[in-house]
């Protein structure tokens, strides 16, 4: 099975659940990138900023999203060449990002540590509401949900409820966090099952290609 033919299987599942594919594509090369745009991929999902900017700037038709860790000098390319920033996990650099970004709000997602583990990113559950309240003070940033990410040798569906449950209760506050960001290419399926509506798939969609 191609890449093209992988790709359109896992979309299909991944639709049948109302969720978004994101292709990370952070590790593979432009030409897969133009690839799967042809054939009618949308969200790509970068973790290096200034690869997303470059990537952003040659491949303008479709969406990008910043899944990766974020230093407050290169908060400038996510404001102006992210469509959406996954990885907000403290408020200094949500303004940072805040300061740069001109026009319309950019759509963000918290990133919560559910797996437990400290070299993981992400604010801690029980200091998501605070950051919640402070990043909705921020007119130049529109948050919609939450992103996480499971341990690799934990149980996948536990932390993912959890999540959700974390998303269902901000909602209840907040009305415009709707957005769970939850599954890679090792657990999206399970991700699925627990009402992910984003699911981030690289390794599994580009292994035919080299890494960059």
């Amino acid at each position: 099975m191609n890449m093209i033919e992988h790709w359109q299987k896992i979309r299909t599942a991944v639709h049948a659940a109302d969720a978004r594919l994101l292709a990370v594509s952070k590790y593979t090369t432009d030409e897969a990138v133009r690839m799967l745009a042809d054939a009618g991929q949308m969200d790509f999902a970068e973790s290096r900023p200034q690869q997303l900017r470059d990537r952003a700037q040659k491949f303008p038709y479709v969406t990008w999203h910043f899944i990766g860790p974020l230093q407050k000098n290169k908060a400038k390319y996510i404001a102006r060449h992210a469509d959406m920033w996954h990885s907000l996990s403290d408020i200094e650099t949500a303004q940072a990002v805040a300061k740069h970004r001109h026009g319309k709000p950019l759509p963000c997602l918290i990133q919560v540590n559910i797996s437990g583990e400290a070299q993981k990113q992400g604010v801690l559950p029980s200091n998501a509401e605070d950051l919640c309240a402070q990043v909705m003070r921020l007119p130049e940033l529109k948050l919609v949900g939450l992103m996480g990410m499971a341990a690799k040798d934990g149980d996948a569906r536990v932390a993912f409820c959890a999540l959700r449950q974390l998303r269902d209760d901000l909602q209840q506050q907040h009305g415009s966090i709707r957005q769970l960001c939850i599954g890679m290419s090792g657990d999206w399926q399970i991700a699925l099952e627990e009402g992910a509506t984003m699911v981030r798939l690289g390794s599994t969609l580009f292994s035919e290609y080299p890494k960059i």
